[in-house]
């Protein structure tokens, strides 16, 4: 990310920007917040007032904790190392807060890469009429399906993008599916995964119904999205609730910053590979029992009606 971009981004919950911090943010009143809100501005300022605005310029947990004992002495006087630090990790993990770590031993600082993502975000909403951004939408989340395709066969799926395929009515057609047909004593035990993908976590409380709603028929359901590797951190927390609350799984297709720009600005020449992506399984799909006849009613709507056209749908590894 440029340096003229970085400036025109907003750093704090005011009107701070990164000129702001340039020059010398103003030191905050922490008043009586809560000692996790107090420790958040308090390392918001201390990183500003260091100049800490990339990953190649840190300070550590330790350095942020002494920092703040010596900028708000009455604050932190009673606050623990160890209560602090753990303050300092969640405050990594809020949306809300630029505070970035990409790994504790590598150190904090203010990274603009949330900010600018949802900048980048609310710039795509255009004027161009619904049916254009759909179609935009559609294009770009095609552009994920080869490396999830892989990514499922790696896991002893057959795998085969099946997003064109509109024969099960409103959210029940995934993206990609996945089969693993498995001979038993008792005949063919069939196991089946969906994904469901989208370019990036935006109105994710909405999109993550879809991939709930393929529970009836699949054993498996992911929802998956693609996110700037810089801010894995800042997944909303609250998915972990919709994840186990209605037992499906979540996949972060881990890109690098500019090719998520890339990807989001519809600038992207070419779908992605297992090179370009890292895909995190942040939380595992569980299995679920599906009632069989609409197993077999999904079966159906990509071709399977046999075990012969079982066994030879999809791509699949080498090996099977």
């Amino acid at each position: 990310m440029s340096t003229e971009n970085a400036d025109s981004l907003a750093l704090d919950n005011g009107s701070t920007s990164v000129n702001d911090i340039k020059s010398s943010p103003e030191k905050p009143v922490l008043g009586e917040n809560r000692t996790s809100e107090k420790v958040k501005v308090a390392c918001e300022y201390i990183l500003k007032s260091q100049k800490k605005l990339a990953s190649d310029n840190t300070l550590s947990g330790s350095e942020l904790f002494d920092k703040a004992k010596k900028e708000f002495p009455e604050e932190f006087q009673s606050t623990q190392r160890n209560t602090f630090l753990q303050y300092l990790s969640n405050t990594v993990k809020d949306t809300a807060s630029y505070i970035n770590c990409l790994g504790k031993r590598k150190g904090y600082y203010i990274s603009s890469t949330a900010q600018e993502v949802a900048e980048n975000l609310s710039q795509s909403k255009d004027q161009s009429s619904d049916v254009d951004q759909k179609t935009a939408r559609r294009q770009k989340e095609a552009l994920l399906y080869p490396v999830l395709e892989s990514w499922l066969i790696a896991q002893g799926y057959q795998s085969a993008n099946v997003s064109a395929n509109r024969s099960l009515g409103k959210w029940g057609n995934p993206d990609l599916a996945g089969i693993n047909a498995l001979d038993s004593f008792n005949g063919i035990s069939v196991e089946v995964v969906t994904i469901e993908a989208k370019t990036s976590s935006e109105k994710w409380e909405q999109w993550i119904f879809e991939a709930i709603s393929h529970r009836r028929f699949a054993n498996r359901s992911y929802f998956a999205f693609a996110h700037p590797e810089e801010a894995i951190s800042k997944i909303p927390q609250d998915m972990r609730y919709y994840a186990e609350l209605y037992n499906i799984g979540v996949l972060v297709l881990s890109l690098e910053n500019e090719t998520f720009e890339k990807l989001m600005q519809g600038t992207l020449d070419n779908s992605l590979d297992s090179e370009e992506v890292d895909i995190v399984e942040i939380y595992s799909a569980p299995y679920n029992f599906v009632q069989p006849k609409y197993q077999i009613k999904f079966c159906h709507a990509l071709g399977i009606t046999c075990v012969k056209e079982l066994y030879q749908w999809g791509n699949q590894s080498e090996q099977v």
